[in-house]
């Protein structure tokens, strides 16, 4: 007699304030990345004028962070698909947190880029499993939508750090937007209460009592008599083999390519913006509010891309956004009107930002559960190239001193870049093979 799977009672389910709680908690993990991510750069032009920092040095101190996410993702998240999502997502943030406590302490340079690169390497590890525990709860007809939701928060935490370095700064200089990093230790005592383990993980590994505790808060209407948990230890073998043998190759290098160009852009224009705004003339607190509107801008481009992901298609959805920031940076070139600046990076901040979530939303749904923390991982680990390229070329432009227009042309490029790799993803599915057959996993069109 056939059993009921766990994916059938998550896909069916209702929302509840079960899911609410699950989503919220990982809304608040997308804030804290959000925040350390963005926070360097409201404080890069007092650090370089402190320390005395020529835009170079400048550029490479804010990429250690993203080298370090390049490290958490490749090589800590794949963790979470063997121990579980809660305690590595437990320990990350913890880690995280007070390593970005700490970056308010240091005294220079070297000091702050080893700091940088700790709450990287823990924010790489977090965000593709709090992602990946979004999708492992969400019912079927709103996942895309869901995981959109909870990566849109990504800009509260960006916002957040602007609106701190706007009115900190001036009272405790740039140190008081590293005290306020620590706040989300606070976070980790409800964490540790609340925060459930993936119930798809439970089942893989055959923890049938606590598997059945989960699922009864996800539907407690549902009869789960039937439900059993079988452990699959072959699933544990060669998991980051599966991403590029059986067919899979092609799609993974695509996925990892629209990564990169995603991050480069985010990680870029939050990273330099303020700078290259005030080479075009604006005071800096006029140059830290245009990292405001981007962000409000990634927030609901990144909620609407899942609402549309859901209607349409992702391969759509992306090529859109990627040609729309191209497009709109391009047109930042010119030195627009107040109203027009404004609106460009309106469109700029959903299409980069938004396009980021969404890419994270494919991935999610492209791979399996017993390899989903390693696909998502590796993905958004090889896409840190692009993050770690995007503080880099951004301060290698600024030192060659181009003109205005030309950087901004720049740094549409890799829009056009992105939105051709996503029109060439093949369609068909994520194959993993097993001694008895090989399987696959829905793909997201």
């Amino acid at each position: 007699m056939p059993h009921t799977t766990v994916t059938s009672v998550v896909s069916d389910a209702r929302l509840t304030r079960f899911h609410v709680g699950v989503i919220a908690m990982c809304a608040a993990l997308m804030i804290v990345d959000g925040y350390d991510m963005v926070s360097y750069g409201t404080v890069v032009v007092r650090l370089m004028d402190e320390w005395q920092m020529d835009p170079v040095t400048a550029g490479v101190l804010g990429s250690l962070a993203l080298v370090g996410m390049l490290v958490g993702g490749m090589f800590i998240a794949p963790l979470a698909d063997r121990y579980g999502r809660r305690p590595l997502m437990l320990s990350c943030v913890t880690v995280a947190s007070v390593a970005s406590f700490s970056c308010a302490f240091t005294t220079g340079p070297q000091q702050l880029g080893v700091l940088r690169f700790v709450v990287g390497a823990a924010l790489g590890a977090l965000v593709p499993n709090f992602l990946a525990l979004t999708a492992e709860f969400a019912p079927r007809a709103s996942k895309a939508l869901l995981v959109t939701f909870v990566s849109s928060f990504y800009s509260v935490g960006g916002i957040g750090a602007a609106v701190f370095a706007i009115n900190i700064e001036p009272v405790w200089g740039w140190r008081g937007v590293f005290y306020v990093a620590g706040l989300p230790l606070l976070l980790v005592p409800v964490l540790v209460r609340f925060l459930p383990e993936s119930p798809e993980f439970l089942a893989l590994n055959g923890q049938q009592g606590k598997l059945i505790a989960v699922l009864s808060k996800v539907d407690p209407r549902r009869d789960l008599s039937d439900v059993v948990a079988t452990a699959r230890p072959e699933i544990r073998r060669a998991r980051v083999k599966q991403l590029v043998s059986n067919g899979n190759a092609l799609n993974s290098v695509l996925i990892w390519t629209f990564f990169a160009m995603c991050m480069l852009l985010s990680y870029g224009l939050n990273t330099w913006l303020p700078k290259l705004m005030q080479t075009a003339g604006y005071a800096l607190s006029s140059a830290l509010w245009t990292l405001v509107m981007l962000n409000i801008g990634g927030m609901v481009g990144a909620v609407f891309g899942g609402w549309l992901a859901d209607r349409w298609t992702y391969r759509g959805t992306l090529v859109l956004y990627f040609a729309m920031a191209a497009v709109s940076l391009v047109g930042l070139s010119f030195n627009p009107t107040t109203v027009l600046l404004n609106t460009l990076l309106f469109v700029a901040g959903a299409a980069t930002i938004g396009a980021l979530a969404i890419v994270h939303a494919f991935a999610v749904e492209f791979y399996p559960t017993e390899v989903r923390s390693t696909g998502v991982g590796w993905a958004a680990g090889i896409g840190r190239i692009g993050a770690i390229g995007g503080p880099t070329l951004g301060g290698a432009l600024l030192a060659l001193q181009l003109p205005f227009q030309q950087n901004f042309i720049a740094v549409a490029v890799p829009g056009v870049i992105g939105a051709v790799a996503v029109a060439i993803v093949a369609k068909r599915r994520f194959r993993t093979a097993r001694p008895d057959a090989v399987t696959t996993s829905p793909v997201p069109a």
